[in-house]
């Protein structure tokens, strides 16, 4: 987790568009995420940005979100998989 939240000067080229009340829409659940340890990435913001614009629909938004969280479940359950085999091949090794 980066220390500062600091997205709007990160990528402030992705909030040039918004409104004042779109930045805050934008923003906070941003925020909320990070402070629950999440690290929103460049395409977090991308993809909460266009469905504040209105360039995708609220469905697409969270098939998009959802598609993004099971991926990376699979990626941390197929990690936490090979530590494990390591671990049980270290321990039968001894």
């Amino acid at each position: 987790m980066s220390d500062h939240f600091d997205l709007h000067l990160r990528y402030p080229e992705l909030f040039e568009p918004l409104t004042e009340e779109q930045r805050r829409n934008v923003m906070q659940p941003l925020a909320s995420s990070w402070l629950e340890g999440d690290n929103p990435t460049r395409e977090d913001v991308t993809l909460l940005i266009d469905y504040e614009l209105g360039r995708i629909t609220a469905e697409e938004y969270d098939r998009q979100a959802l598609a993004k969280a099971l991926a990376y479940q699979v990626l941390t359950s197929q990690n936490a998989g090979s530590q494990n085999a390591g671990q049980q091949s270290a321990e039968e090794g001894e």
